[in-house]
């Protein structure tokens, strides 16, 4: 009896180790499996110009730009023509393009680094290997749109998304991770990410953008993150049914509210890319994003 007792104990002992060993074995597979995805979508996540350098100056010193000349201006600063003519309103305005020019060709370097359980992002770093201010932000409002491709989980780049609150104290709101609710932030956390859209809706009186940020921040601060909204409710719910955001929905929903459906493709579910594609948008600024194809 005691033998027979004590084979069935090995007996049951086995088959715990090998469970425990496929489960670890798995574990691991999983987590090279998502090494690797990262891998290959990393250098997806930013771009560095595959065209000349040009002398702008003649173009900058003209009276008036044709629709070609900012063109132009997009591709070689990352600028739009709203950036491009607030800057130029300024006595060294010429000078301060050409800084974004600079900028704009730079090669920075890049490290990515897991920011949460499954969540990776990339940031511009000095030669030390410590993040750092990679670009000057163009001059921007309340209600303007900040988008990077820098984050990405399991080999799907996600990207961010946040809304500019109050452009004064240099303020956004933003989702950030799963665990915490939604906080300010300060806007030159942005210079770090080594890709970077701002946009302003087109036409748009900044009285309505103004109230689109005040609308945003009254409604949507401090609220916990949730990965599954917009799966069931994203369809214009009431303020007071908000229970939980992300970081695309916190910038489409305001903008909902005053009329206006920022989500390009209108799936179920709202994301940064959609918001970057968006028709109802102009680009005010890109850095590390490619001028032909913001997000394709």
């Amino acid at each position: 009896i005691y033998i027979e007792s004590f084979m069935v104990y090995e007996k049951i002992k086995n088959i715990k180790y090998k469970k425990l060993l496929i489960f670890a074995m798995i574990l691991v597979l999983i987590f090279i499996v998502i090494q690797v995805m990262n891998a290959i979508i990393e250098p997806q996540g930013y771009f560095n110009p595959d065209y000349d350098k040009i002398n702008i100056l003649p173009i900058l010193n003209k009276k008036n730009f044709s629709e070609n000349d900012y063109k132009e201006l997009l591709y070689q600063t990352g600028l739009g023509e709203t950036a491009i003519d607030e800057i130029m309103k300024e006595q060294d305005g010429i000078d301060k393009i050409l800084e974004f020019q600079e900028d704009f060709f730079r090669n920075n370097n890049t490290l990515c680094k897991s920011i949460g359980i499954i969540t990776s992002q990339e940031s511009i770093v000095n030669s030390n290997g410590k993040a750092m201010y990679g670009f000057k932000l163009a001059p921007y409002e309340n209600g303007y749109v900040l988008i990077t491709k820098a984050t990405h989980s399991i080999g799907w780049r996600h990207g961010h998304a946040a809304i500019i609150t109050d452009a004064e104290k240099e303020e956004t709101l933003e989702a950030i991770l799963l665990g915490s609710n939604s906080q300010l932030q300060n806007i030159n956390k942005w210079r770090v990410y080594p890709s970077f859209i701002m946009l302003k809706l087109k036409d748009t009186s900044q009285d309505t953008l103004d109230a689109v940020a005040a609308f945003a921040k009254n409604n949507l601060a401090d609220i916990p993150y949730g990965l599954t909204v917009g799966l069931t409710s994203k369809k214009n719910p009431k303020p007071e049914n908000i229970s939980s955001t992300q970081c695309s929905h916190l910038v489409w929903y305001p903008f909902m509210q005053y009329g206006y459906d920022v989500d390009s493709d209108g799936s179920w579910l709202v994301t940064p890319k959609d918001i970057a594609n968006s028709d109802l948008f102009e680009v005010v600024q890109i850095h590390g994003v490619n001028p032909k194809e913001i997000w394709p």
